[in-house]
């Protein structure tokens, strides 16, 4: 049975207009409680939201993991081009690098992946779905391997090392 997750609060999923809206009845003096109340808000959300407005101009409503974005994207470059050297990677071995990279670059990570060394199943799961990736675990040479080597893929692997290698 697959495991879903299911969303249990409306954080950060108030319109940005919306907020908006609401920092500007709080500007004109009503309190941020009573603002939140009337709009169906809630309080530490548009609070957040006004400080933010204070310091700079605000695009997003809510968290954004600007960062882990960044570190989770550079993962995922580095599976597709692994998988284009022909090197695949069991999924293992790529939550054994989520946790790394994790780890190198301060992000906070469950409890769970620390006692284990390796990232859950569900962020595997997800991760794979974000970035539209497939890994599998390796198989042994099969007949469709064995005829796919040819020259053209021997070529393609040799350029792809000598690139490796100059790097």
């Amino acid at each position: 049975m697959p495991r879903i997750y299911k969303r249990r609060t409306n954080w950060g999923s108030i319109p940005l207009e919306e907020m908006k809206r609401a920092a500007t009845d709080v500007e004109g003096g009503k309190s941020i409680r009573a603002v939140a109340k009337d709009r169906n808000i809630d309080r530490s959300t548009l609070r957040r939201f006004m400080k933010k407005k204070e310091v700079k101009e605000v695009k997003t409503v809510g968290y954004s993991g600007t960062a882990e974005e960044e570190v989770e994207k550079e993962l995922a470059d580095h599976v597709k081009k692994l998988a284009d050297q022909f090197h695949g990677l069991i999924p293992k071995k790529c939550c054994e690098l989520a946790f790394e990279l994790a780890q190198i670059n301060n992000i906070p990570v469950p409890n769970h992946w620390k006692e284990k060394g390796l990232a859950g199943r569900d962020w595997f799961k997800n991760f794979m779905a974000r970035h539209h990736l497939s890994c599998r675990m390796p198989e042994a040479s099969s007949l469709g391997r064995a005829t796919a080597f040819n020259k053209t893929t021997v070529g393609e692997f040799f350029d792809n090392l000598t690139n490796v290698m100059d790097r």
